[in-house]
């Protein structure tokens, strides 16, 4: 077991880069599945604000009874520092004042008139709620002085303008059926974890596995090995029962990673299925590593190799981008990629794409496809190095 023990030496040194990646990705992932697996209900924007009323009318007293109907009214002192400290500390989201003339001001339409400032308002950053805010109070003014424009007093003006700012939109969220595969075990959540795996995948495999296999090719390893009386199917086979045990390792770190994200164990068919999906394509990328191995690159360019690979494919295949949003020219070009079926089994499972369970398994096969043609290619160029040599040495010995 002298390779196989060789070869681990060697991956311990080679695991600190792949483990960046998987730090990094259950760094991303985990608020990513939080955001995903939330309930999804629509809420009016609501806001803490600080209204000071300088005019004291009804004009303004009905402005300020609008505006608590969908947010907080805080008191706070009117001073600069306090005001600034709230803010700072948001105890407050915005604060409004309600400049002495807004009721004069208000029922004026004149287009000169019509510019005076009625309020000023003050908040630290620019934000959805605060512009939220800004254009409710526009809205509020400019259909006030339409109404009293259409020859309506102060009051009615300010009551019809109350009533059409209030009217509630009906929301409704659509809900897409993915057919005889929809599993309620099986949601966004989950489906966000097996997304990113591809190129998770990819890159840490190519990191690793490759770099160990480039160390061994080296003159003096393998000038070591040829001079050992090991034969080469035994070295072969230590050499794949490494790289297997490696695969699985880091795909089990995935698999067991996933399952802390998602509070727990996976369930249901779309789950196994996406489980032996994501196994299938650890396979394809092992795969790629070892044959991106068998060019014998410089160890320094493995990296580059790592990020036009995985960066390349996961861009034109739907990791990163949803294979909804990608054009037809790209979506074909994907096709000739393995995880181009690898993203669109996991969307069918899903339901981010119809399909049926006879379409998922149509995708997993061409996956074992491509793993095969790889396989075949990577044999042609994988040729054990020095084994020539071996030979012809034997062959001098003897004679």
């Amino acid at each position: 077991m002298q390779v196989f023990k060789l070869f681990f030496k060697i991956a311990k040194s080679k695991l600190p880069s792949g483990l960046i990646y998987i730090i990094v990705f259950f760094a991303v992932c985990f608020p990513l599945v939080k955001v995903a697996t939330k309930e999804f209900n629509f809420e009016d924007t609501s806001i803490d604000i600080t209204i000071y009323d300088e005019d004291n009318t009804a004009e303004s007293k009905s402005l300020i009874d609008s505006i608590a109907k969908n947010n907080t009214i805080k008191e706070i002192n009117k001073d600069s520092q306090v005001i600034l400290d709230a803010m700072y500390y948001e105890q407050v989201d915005y604060c409004l004042t309600i400049k002495k003339g807004y009721a004069e001001k208000l029922a004026k339409t004149d287009v000169a008139d019509m510019k005076d400032s009625l309020f000023e308002t003050y908040h630290l950053h620019d934000s959805y709620a605060t512009a939220m805010m800004q254009q409710y109070l526009d809205e509020y003014v400019r259909m006030t002085r339409s109404f009293i424009k259409s020859g309506n007093d102060v009051s009615e003006a300010i009551k019809k303008t109350e009533e059409k700012i209030g009217i509630q939109a009906d929301i409704s969220f659509a809900e897409f059926d993915s057919g005889d595969v929809k599993d309620e075990n099986y949601g966004e959540g989950i489906a966000s974890i097996f997304r990113y795996l591809p190129y998770l995948l990819i890159s840490v495999l190519l990191n690793v596995l490759s770099p160990v296999l480039l160390v061994l090719k080296k003159k003096d390893q393998r000038y070591r090995m040829n001079c050992s009386s090991l034969p080469s199917s035994k070295y072969i086979i230590q050499i794949f029962a490494g790289s297997a045990l490696i695969v699985l390792g880091i795909w089990l770190i995935f698999m067991i990673g996933g399952t802390i994200i998602n509070g727990g164990m996976f369930t249901g068919t779309n789950a196994y299925m996406a489980i032996l999906n994501s196994f299938i394509f650890a396979l394809i990328a092992a795969t790629i590593a070892i044959l991106v191995a068998s060019f014998n690159p410089a160890e320094n360019t493995v990296s580059i190799i790592t990020q036009i690979i995985g960066l390349g494919m996961c861009f034109l295949c739907g990791v990163f981008v949803p294979q909804s949003m990608l054009g037809d020219g790209v979506l074909s070009a994907a096709r000739f990629l393995p995880a181009y079926w690898y993203e669109r089994a996991n969307d069918m499972l899903s339901g981010a794409q119809t399909g049926s369970m006879g379409d998922i398994w149509t995708s997993i096969l061409v996956e074992l496809a491509f793993l095969g043609v790889l396989v075949l290619v990577t044999i042609v160029f994988s040729v054990r190095p020095g084994s020539g040599a071996r030979k012809r040495a034997s062959k001098t010995v003897s004679v």
